[in-house]
């Protein structure tokens, strides 16, 4: 088995220029072609492509809990969107349907970011940024496929922080700190998202 440290370096190298890569390529699709259908590709590679990257990254390192937690986070995530999606009844911006509140392609691509953040965050540190830019390219790619409102992809987006940030192992560590104040000293703990 390849272990997280290999994969991540294989992988991140080209995490940037695959997230550039298929930016430009929406767009550019999108404005030749005059529709949202590089778009809406786009978000679906992205939306199954993270979390595919977060079960690849928990099966290269013979992570079982982290693919249990993985699994919970992404069926909370799920599980919640449509949920949300058959109570709203928002309108989608191509008037589609009514499920257009919160978008699902957003709240999984999130969930996937966040549980490798916070459950592999050393391994992946140099990488994350562009890890949640691929999330955040999701959420615009839904928007400009036609398919949601900015609303929808930003709760989509928080959706699926949540439910990382709830099901996903916690960082471990934190400081204590002394710190001089008009009193004396304070103690102050931080402890990393």
């Amino acid at each position: 088995m390849m272990h997280l440290n290999t994969l991540t370096a294989q992988l991140g190298k080209h995490v940037a220029f695959a997230v550039a890569g298929l930016g430009m390529a929406m767009a550019a699709g999108s404005a030749s072609a005059g529709n949202g259908l590089t778009w809406a590709n786009g978000s679906d590679m992205l939306a199954v492509g993270l979390p595919a990257l977060a079960a690849g990254s928990a099966w290269s390192q013979g992570d079982t809990e982290g693919l249990k937690q993985l699994t919970y986070t992404m069926a909370t995530t799920v599980g919640a969107a449509e949920v949300l999606k058959n109570t709203v009844h928002s309108v989608r911006p191509d008037g589609s349907d009514n499920k257009s509140f919160p978008s699902a392609h957003t709240a999984v691509a999130f969930a996937a970011v966040r549980y490798m953040d916070k459950r592999y965050s050393a391994e992946i540190a140099p990488y994350t940024p562009w890890l949640y830019a691929a999330a955040g390219l999701t959420g615009v790619a839904r928007v400009q496929a036609n398919k949601h409102h900015w609303q929808d992809v930003l709760a989509g987006g928080a959706l699926g922080w949540g439910a990382a940030q709830w099901w996903a192992a916690p960082i471990q560590g934190g400081q204590l700190s002394v710190l001089p104040s008009s009193g004396g000293l304070a103690l102050a703990w931080y402890r990393p998202w």
